[in-house]
């Protein structure tokens, strides 16, 4: 009885649970990206995005895939700042789809996590946590794997967790003007990649490079602007 319950619990697995990894992918519908990972997104399974600051565009990768997957509900859980529901609406996202969880406790944040996946009735889920133990992303995975969901684990943290961890893939993210830069650490069933810039200029037209124009200046006075320049960094 006690295997039983440590096994219902998610702390142990079988033999049989063990299997190779998932070929099946799901569009980003960013093109770029889909060719990079050879097809997209998992699709079922658990994906770290380290972000390291919160706003560099990470929600814009993930608004695409959210907007045209809705057929069950996609859970929220613990955002680092208020959901804004007139915007996500903007972006295709249905919200009598969508459930947002905010947890005090981590660990009833990961409880949520668990429960929702578990209840089959997610497709996609989104959790904003610090760090994720081994047995803890192990749990999340089989729930997300055993009912056909795909679970984005987004952190503050520059780099990766380490590479003992659980997940189907692992992602760092970097700001560029017009999009993201991904750095691909591990994703099941391919080899390491080179990084991937994402464009993301075609679905959002205001990220653009901003056009600088300076209008041409005597020689005398363009020294003595490099000099302030100079100076100023100087301090």
């Amino acid at each position: 009885m006690a295997l039983l319950q440590l096994e219902k619990d998610r702390l142990v697995w079988r033999a049989r649970q063990v299997t190779g990894p998932d070929q099946r992918r799901q569009s980003s519908f960013y093109s770029t990206l889909d060719a990079h990972l050879q097809g997209g997104w998992p699709q079922t399974g658990l994906v770290e995005l380290a972000c390291g600051l919160a706003g560099i565009g990470e929600l814009r990768l993930l608004f695409p895939l959210l907007a045209q997957s809705q057929a069950r509900l996609q859970v929220w859980i613990n955002p680092p700042a208020q959901l804004n529901g007139q915007a996500l609406a903007q972006h295709g996202i249905n919200l009598s789809k969508t459930l947002l969880i905010r947890c005090q406790n981590p660990q009833h944040a990961l409880w949520s996590a668990q429960q929702s996946l578990n209840s089959g009735c997610c497709s996609h889920l989104v959790l904003w946590a610090k760090n994720l133990t081994s047995p803890q992303a192990k749990r999340l995975q089989v729930a997300a794997k055993d009912n056909q969901a795909l679970m984005f684990w987004l952190h503050p943290q520059p780099e990766p967790s380490t590479s003992a961890l659980p997940v189907s893939a692992r992602f760092s993210l970097a700001p560029l003007a017009t999009g993201l830069r991904l750095k691909i650490h591990k994703y099941q069933g391919q080899w390491p990649q080179h990084p991937c810039q994402v464009d993301m200029h075609k679905l959002w037209p205001s990220l653009a490079m901003p056009t600088v124009t300076t209008a041409p200046v005597p020689a005398l006075k363009r020294n003595i602007n490099l000099v302030s320049l100079n100076s100023h960094k100087l301090q």
